[in-house]
């Protein structure tokens, strides 16, 4: 057998290898510019970017973020993650790199770390490389964290605010049983809009459960009785009467009397009277005229 032309002609071997150093040199040359572009684009993050086997070892550190690194890359270059790291740290992240590459897909993840005297938050995407290595690219969002928390414990104030203000406007508006037909709803403090309508929902519900007689509405310790807060009560009356009771208004001070009157409705059926111990005096009353002679 007859060995190759190229194999037996030096001078043709030599223009073979020119003629591949000058392809090599034209990719070469193609390359370069896309080359320095990466090379910018990825001075230009501020991530930072880890390649790590599955033993969870640092094999390349990124030179885009050295600030946020859990130790100097030199320091981390070939140890594994237990060896400079808690040991549940570790096996966090090394879950999370398994995941990735038994998919071969990217797992996101949230974590934070120590560094220095501050506490930073990371979101993280692990990519595989291949079957035995990933690159993680972790992006600093404490600054959002930070916000998040912020915000949820601001929900969490307010949901105890709301907690607190509906325990006392329980306690202002308790309904108080006198006797097994009489109960007595002593008012105080301003009556808003919001707390006319739990009187009104805590009176009929009250009157309907004890199935009273008659209900006593003491305004004594109501600052303001305007025309809105009137007529809420000409309005109680008149739910309360449609449940079989009957309601007596006490507490009732000069300009209070001219703000019913004013009203220029129909008053019959409210009793009012000038302190609440002559109210519930009126109320025993009639309910011993009222009973049946036996």
């Amino acid at each position: 057998m007859t060995e190759p032309e190229s194999a037996c002609d030096p001078i043709a071997e030599l223009a073979h290898l020119r003629r591949r150093v000058t392809e090599l040199e034209t990719e070469l040359a193609v390359l370069r510019p896309s080359e320095a572009e990466l090379r910018a684009m990825f001075r230009a993050m501020t991530d930072v970017v880890l390649v790590m086997n599955r033993e969870g070892r640092y094999l390349r550190i990124g030179d885009t973020a050295p600030d946020l690194l859990y130790r100097p890359s030199l320091d981390l270059i070939g140890q594994r993650m237990h060896d400079v790291m808690p040991a549940a740290a570790a096996d966090f992240f090394l879950d999370n790199i398994r995941q990735a590459l038994e998919r071969q897909s990217v797992v996101s993840m949230d974590y934070s770390m120590p560094l220095e005297d501050r506490e930073v938050w990371f979101s993280a995407n692990i990519s595989p490389l291949s079957s035995d290595s990933v690159v993680l690219v972790c992006r600093d969002v404490t600054e959002r964290k930070r916000n998040e928390m912020l915000l949820q414990e601001s929900l969490r104030q307010q949901e105890l605010l709301r907690a607190h203000e509906a325990a006392l406007l329980q306690l202002s508006t308790p309904l108080i049983p006198i006797s097994d037909a009489i109960v007595v709803m002593p008012l105080v403090g301003r009556l808003d809009q919001v707390r006319v309508e739990h009187v009104m929902q805590t009176l009929l519900e009250g009157v309907q459960r004890v199935r009273a007689q008659v209900v006593i509405l003491d305004v004594t310790g109501v600052a303001v009785v305007d025309d809105a807060v009137a007529d809420a009560l000409v309005r109680a009356a008149r739910a309360v009467g449609l449940l079989g009771a009957r309601v007596v208004l006490t507490g009732i001070r000069p300009e209070v009397a001219a703000t019913l009157a004013s009203l220029g409705t129909d008053l019959a059926g409210l009793v009012t009277r000038g302190t609440l111990q002559d109210g519930i005096h009126h109320a025993q009353a009639n309910l011993v005229r009222s009973r049946p002679r036996a």
